[in-house]
């Protein structure tokens, strides 16, 4: 009961000094929450809080969050912004390609992100002064600051520059840092906890490790050296979240050596069959994957975003198909040979039909009415995730592990790191072993077909589009699209007549979009009660 009182206490004073609406006053003095680390109960319920102010940022109310700034508004879903419910995530404006700064979600995750971080210092603050063994102390520190870390990376691919507190209390009238300097102590903390936590093969993919470290560290050292590489923002003229202080080779070297690392040594797998890793009773299949994850429960649920789009639509499947795949993203797929094409995007889950996976039973979509490869009146489901066929229904939760961090996104940042260093050829080799567990291997062993098949002349579009094909509504494609400096033109070539289900949202969000839409903005709430935080990023 004293963990959990604990663990309680922090969280609320967690989320009192990180809302928007205290931003105009000092801080609750931190006096008499510091007295509550007495020992290493207090440490670990301390540890235990920020882990759950994690699933608070990355999924704010259960339903937004990275959720819909990374996934919705993209290539790879339309969505109809009429059955949401618009008060508590505007999610019209990303749907249609006009996010504004007084956006609620933008708001919100700003607000969680900075409750987290304040817990997070808190804790690192405090840590020196229990009474506890040293290894353990040391392995806290790491876990606390690889998720400070984690934290920062994923601010500076959101709103760019961001302030920076590496300790508290936090200066609530603090002016925006820059992007380096966000990214090099999201950097510092990850290096921190890449080297200090053990060397041993995962075994709770819901906690920190040295091999999650490594594979963040990796993709952060790919997206600076990609944003240099191909002048991402350039053309915004804004210095603050310039990249010209990023080193391509270095970085790419760094992100090589690091996925060859976790390759190699960390005694994770390709999961054999892909299914299993989003299939809710597989979880221990799952971890033979996942790096990182986020781990539901009843009190932490991760429901709503799924629902919104990676449940099979219909009585069956538990989703509300609100937003749907695109043409442009079923179409990258070669279904005859490629066995996540009809798992990923299929139809609706409107019959009683049950499959048998991994000796649970799930619903099973209907499968695609297509006409010249194209779905019916666009009627594409995203079907990734599947629920369990169970006697009482609970499709707001979903109980597997969720993934944040995959081995087959390490591989394919290795692909990437070595096709800049080694040459194209040497890239496709890579994304070979990625594309081999695809393979539907009843209709052929021969993953040159898939090779074949996906080649493109420009290595940077094959690769986005494995990526896409591979990480499809796993909160990647903005933040690649921005990287490789492919935003606006990917957005602007999605087709408004083919194979859309909200033919209006489509039109809206190409004509909406635009380069200055690579990040999103600066609370105007924040804005206002801190002028430190102006300029705001550029178009708003």
């Amino acid at each position: 009961m004293k963990k959990i009182l604990y663990a309680v206490m922090i969280l609320l004073f967690g989320i009192s000094t990180g809302c928007s609406k205290y931003l105009d006053s000092e801080p609750l003095s931190f006096t008499s929450i510091a007295n509550f680390y007495k020992d290493q109960n207090d440490a670990e319920a301390a540890l235990t809080g920020c882990y759950g102010l994690l699933q608070d940022s990355y999924s704010v109310n259960g339903r937004t969050g990275v959720f819909l700034i990374a996934d919705v508004g993209t290539d790879e879903i339309i969505g109809n912004p009429y059955s949401t419910p618009d008060a508590e995530a505007n999610m019209d404006q990303f749907l249609f390609g006009r996010v504004v700064k007084s956006n609620l979600t933008i708001k919100n995750l700003w607000a969680k992100v900075y409750s987290g971080l304040y817990s997070i210092n808190l804790l690192l603050s405090q840590i020196d002064k229990i009474d506890m063994p040293e290894s353990r102390k040391m392995q806290i520190k790491a876990e606390a600051r690889f998720l400070r870390g984690w934290h920062y990376y994923y601010m500076g691919m959101i709103y760019g520059g961001v302030p920076v507190f590496n300790s508290i209390p936090h200066d609530l009238k603090q002016k925006r840092n820059t992007l380096e300097e966000v990214m090099k102590q999201s950097i510092d903390d990850l290096q921190f906890a890449y080297d200090n936590l053990p060397d041993e093969k995962l075994i709770n993919s819901g906690r920190a490790s040295k091999w999650a470290a490594g594979g963040y560290l990796a993709k952060l050292y790919c997206y600076i050296a990609s944003c240099k590489k191909y002048d991402t923002g350039k053309g915004l003229n804004f210095p603050l979240n310039s990249f010209d202080w990023v080193d391509i080779n270095d970085s790419y070297a760094k992100a090589d050596a690091l996925s060859q690392n976790i390759i190699n040594k960390s005694g994770l797998n390709l999961t054999a069959d892909y299914r299993l890793l989003f299939c809710e009773g597989s979880v221990n299949k799952q971890k033979e994957e996942i790096l990182f994850s986020l781990t539901p429960s009843p009190q932490k649920k991760i429901g709503f975003a799924l629902n919104f789009y990676l449940l099979p639509a219909g009585s069956y499947g538990g989703g509300w198909g609100t937003c749907r795949p695109t043409q442009e993203l079923y179409s990258r797929y070669d279904s005859l040979y490629d066995a996540r094409a009809n798992w990923v995007v299929g139809g609706l889950g409107t019959e009683p039909v049950t499959e048998t996976i991994d000796n649970q039973v799930y619903y099973q979509p209907s499968k695609l009415k297509l006409v010249n490869g194209e779905a019916v009146d666009g009627d594409y489901c995203g079907n990734k995730f599947r629920l369990l066929k169970t006697e009482a229904k609970h499709d707001d939760v979903y109980y597997g592990n969720y993934p944040l961090l995959r081995l087959a996104d390490i591989m394919l940042l290795h692909a990437e790191a070595v096709a800049h260093i080694n040459g194209d050829a040497a890239g496709r080799e890579v994304l070979k072993v990625v594309r081999s567990r695809a393979l539907i291997k009843s209709r052929s062993t021969d993953v040159g077909k898939l090779q074949t098949a996906y080649r493109k002349t420009d290595f940077v579009e094959e690769l986005l589009d494995e990526r896409s094909r591979e990480l499809c509504f796993e909160q990647q494609r903005k933040f690649d699209l921005v990287r490789f400096n492919r935003y606006q033109s990917t957005i602007k070539a999605i087709s408004t007549t083919r194979g859309v289900w909200n033919r209006n949202g489509a039109i809206q969000l190409v004509d909406n979009v635009t380069d200055t839409k690579i990040w999103s903005p600066i609370p105007e709430e924040d804005e206002i009660i801190n002028p430190n935080l102006k300029p705001n990023n550029p178009g708003y």
